[in-house]
């Protein structure tokens, strides 16, 4: 069963114990461009699983450029440790879906 992290909007301890990550969607303010790192760990110091970067674009263009990824159960990305959710400034949100094993 997959689980969601719920809306988040800065660095985060998302899960404690072993499971597999299935989907990161993060998506940026007008005019930022924050980075997310996803990692296989407690404090997100190592072995990182997902990176991407959300563009927040202009008014003018449509917003938000969202950064999206999804991995099937044959990709097997597994954490052992859990799942740590870095980003590069506390700017927009993210979601991180994931099942427990």
């Amino acid at each position: 069963m997959n689980i969601s992290s719920g809306k988040q909007s800065a660095s985060a301890l998302i899960y404690t114990g072993p499971c597999r990550l299935k989907s990161v969607v993060f998506v940026a303010d007008v005019a930022k461009t924050p980075t997310i790192t996803v990692a296989d760990d407690l404090d997100g110091t190592d072995n990182t699983k997902a990176f991407g970067r959300a563009c927040g674009g202009t008014e003018a263009a449509g917003g938000a450029v969202n950064f999206i990824m999804k991995w099937t159960k044959e990709d097997n990305l597994i954490c052992d440790s859990g799942i740590y959710a870095t980003l590069s400034a506390e700017e927009g949100d993210y979601v991180i879906e994931y099942e427990r094993l």
